[in-house]
């Protein structure tokens, strides 16, 4: 029965294809509970996927609600299931609001809208203003709202030389869990400064970005109800002046200029449409800004779902120059963070090299970065998984913040005639290869921070106008191994 269903389906949708006809007019909406865990592999019925959604909305527990016709109600019920109708209407929107809201149709409160993030930080800005610096960033592509950044250290109104790590959320509009970690991240460091020892020690020594959403106008479209399924941002792609049309937008995670014309789409319509040109869209102009701004050593952009994270890269089935440090550092994050059913941790796996933000932020600067896919079956979870998500990724978050201690070099580099800081290129020629970037100090205190495993390393320093140095250094077990170079400018 099962074999010949899918054949059936197969023809179907060729045919579909060959005359461009409509897909099925489903009406229904349906619960399915108890789906063995076969049926959600594979071939089986009942395998989520973010990306097509015409289908099976979500699958979380093994409870699955799924849009269908009358025929294939009764041809999961001939298949010894037990749907339960919720909802039969014609208009397509109410079912899915029904299928990811819940009863009431509308976003339960557990969640926030971008408004209410910025009201909360705005509480704990004047709780802890010696903690906490707001920052506009950039604003959004088609609504020109602001995006912000929170930057937490303890003397968050200078920049420090300090070591940077970044958390961002909500890249992808429907992903609303990414938001909800980086929000909670926030009041939990700022809380834990001079009470909890280890809270304390991370802002006395680093500096802490968060960006709890980065797709404004995306996360709007949501969390206002107005499709639970938005994904890009809100671009009006043909220029009608109508927004919010499903297909529209552009995927902003599919934008950066890495690699740009080998990932996503160059289709409008597709969900993975990575825009005119790289950085085209003012969400990922906003976060370049950032980046340029504050040279991180570690990142984490939050994503859903799956419970992997993605780290760089695999690419021409080759590693990225630094994968068995990158590849620990994502082993130790993600062992801290328990799955949904308690019996594991999150996975990893080596990700693409193409236009995502952890290709570019990695390709181009050398952040160390990675992308946590939280929950699992879902873009928008049940109210009574939240916190439970949000509970168990902090650990994650919290070891991130650990693994910024080192070890590694840090190198620090001047002009020997006048001290001011210098751009330069610092290169470890055993390391690093032509796949990325020559990474540089920066540009307000000289300074480089660069994870490595302990033992010697070759370090070429090279700006142009000075004389290019080489150095072999040892980076000790623990900590930071300093190196300070003083360039000599050319006759």
């Amino acid at each position: 029965m099962r074999a010949a269903l899918s054949l059936v389906g197969a023809i179907f949708i060729a045919w579909a294809a060959a005359f461009g006809a409509a897909p099925p007019h489903r009406t229904l909406l349906l619960e399915v509970r108890d789906i063995p865990a076969h049926e959600q592999a594979g071939q089986g019925r009942f395998v989520y996927d973010g990306y097509d959604l015409d289908r099976i909305l979500n699958l979380v527990r093994n409870t699955a609600h799924v849009l269908a016709t009358p025929v294939e109600l009764e041809e999961l019920r001939h298949a010894g299931f037990k749907p339960t109708v919720l909802l039969e209407s014609d208009d397509l929107m109410t079912l899915i609001r029904r299928g990811n809201f819940g009863p009431s149709l509308k976003l339960d409160p557990v969640y926030h809208t971008y408004e209410q993030m910025v009201q909360r930080a705005e509480v704990l800005a004047r709780e802890h203003p010696q903690l906490f610096l707001r920052m506009q960033i950039g604003e959004t592509t088609q609504f020109h709202r602001p995006i912000y950044a929170y930057r937490l250290s303890s003397h968050a109104a200078q920049a420090q030389d300090r070591p940077g790590v970044l958390f961002d959320g909500g890249h992808h509009s429907a992903e609303l869990m990414g938001p909800e970690i980086v929000l909670t991240l926030m009041e939990r460091l700022l809380a834990g400064y001079g009470t909890v020892p280890e809270v304390t020690g991370w802002l006395d020594t680093l500096e802490i970005y968060l960006v709890p959403v980065v797709n404004v106008d995306g996360h709007g479209i949501v969390t206002s109800g107005a499709d639970p399924r938005w994904q890009k941002n809100a671009r009006d792609l043909n220029g009608d002046g109508v927004t919010g049309l499903y297909g529209e937008g552009v995927n902003i995670n599919r934008n950066y200029d890495f690699n740009w014309t080998m990932g996503g789409s160059g289709e409008p319509g597709q969900h993975g449409y990575r825009g005119e040109y790289p950085f085209s869209e003012a969400e990922n102009r906003a976060m370049r800004t950032l980046a340029l701004r504050k040279r991180f050593l570690l990142s984490i952009s939050y994503h859903s779902s799956g419970e992997v994270i993605f780290y760089p890269w695999r690419w021409n089935g080759k590693p990225a120059p630094d994968d068995a440090l990158i590849k620990g550092i994502a082993t130790a994050v993600a062992g801290k963070i328990r799955t949904m059913d308690g019996k594991s941790t999150y996975a990893i796996a080596p990700g693409g090299a193409a236009s995502q933000s952890y290709a570019w932020f990695y390709g181009r600067l050398g952040v160390f970065d990675m992308i946590v896919e939280t929950g699992n079956g879902s873009y928008v979870f049940p109210p009574e998984d939240v916190p439970g998500i949000i509970e168990a990724n902090l650990p994650g978050a919290y070891e991130l913040l650990r693994q910024a201690a080192g070890p590694g070099l840090v190198v620090r580099v001047t002009d020997a005639a006048s001290g001011k800081p210098l751009v330069a290129e610092v290169w470890l020629p055993d390391i690093e290869d032509e796949t990325v970037d020559r990474r540089t100090s920066d540009a307000e205190f000289g300074r480089y921070w660069r994870r490595l495993g302990p033992g010697k390393h070759t370090v070429i320093i090279a700006c142009e106008g000075y004389h290019t140095v080489r150095r072999e250094v040892e980076v000790d077990a623990t900590g930071w191994t300093r190196l300070e170079i003083c360039l000599e400018p050319e006759e």
